[in-house]
């Protein structure tokens, strides 16, 4: 049921209330309780009125929404968030993008071990999310890229697609070359190999310019 009303889904109006979305759930999280729930209440009432909300899915996003609202308010632990973000994860693509931005959101260590699981979820779609938790972890150094490194050699190419756009922000560092050297020769995926050679090339682009500003700092001395 609830993926005939997806595939019915405009998807253009729907990227666009997904944005809204994402900023009012953000407002919630930040403690902004009263204003994010009644933005997103208008936000669904608003999707609905365009054609863009079938019932079921605006019911599921008010759910994830008092759901987060526990959370943030202390009533809740983690794993019941997580749970609720895991259903709809796989529920389709429109809510498993606003899940994934959610995850991002909410990721801390505690978390992180609340839903370890994830790692070795059959859903391709919820080891990426899992892998963007990391992601904001490694973003905030509290932990290392050892931890993320096992994506490299995931069964998906979607996880391993993310993965090569997750190191893409980090490639001025060294270990995040290795890696990509590494995954380049194994990949028989060519949108990933391209990805990961215009990564290299970058990469190599700025050693150059380094090297070359070094070389004329040295000259002017």
């Amino acid at each position: 049921m609830m993926q005939a009303a997806l595939r019915s889904m405009p998807d253009e109006k729907w990227e666009e209330y997904v944005q809204q979305l994402y900023r009012s759930f953000s407002q919630l999280l930040s403690g902004e309780i009263r204003q994010g729930r009644e933005s997103i209440l208008r936000i669904v009432r608003e999707c609905q009125s365009a054609g863009a909300c079938e019932e079921e899915l605006s019911e599921e996003i008010i759910h994830l929404s008092d759901i987060t609202e526990s959370y943030v308010k202390g009533e809740i632990y983690e794993l019941p968030l997580a749970n609720c973000i895991h259903r709809t994860l796989i529920s389709g693509k429109p809510l498993a993008e606003l899940s994934i931005l959610i995850i991002r959101e909410v990721c801390s260590e505690r978390f992180v071990t609340a839903i370890s699981s994830w790692s070795e979820d059959p859903e391709p779609i919820v080891r990426i999310a899992y892998l963007k938790c990391l992601s904001k972890l490694y973003d905030e150094g509290a932990i290392k890229l050892d931890e993320l490194s096992k994506f490299a050699l995931d069964p998906s190419p979607a996880v391993r697609d993310a993965f090569v756009s997750l190191l893409t922000s980090y490639i001025d560092r060294k270990e995040v070359v290795s890696i990509l050297i590494g995954m380049l020769n194994r990949e028989k995926r060519s949108s990933i190999r391209s990805k990961i050679l215009t990564a290299l090339s970058e990469s190599l682009e700025e050693s150059r310019n380094r090297k070359g500003g070094s070389r004329w700092k040295g000259r002017g001395r």
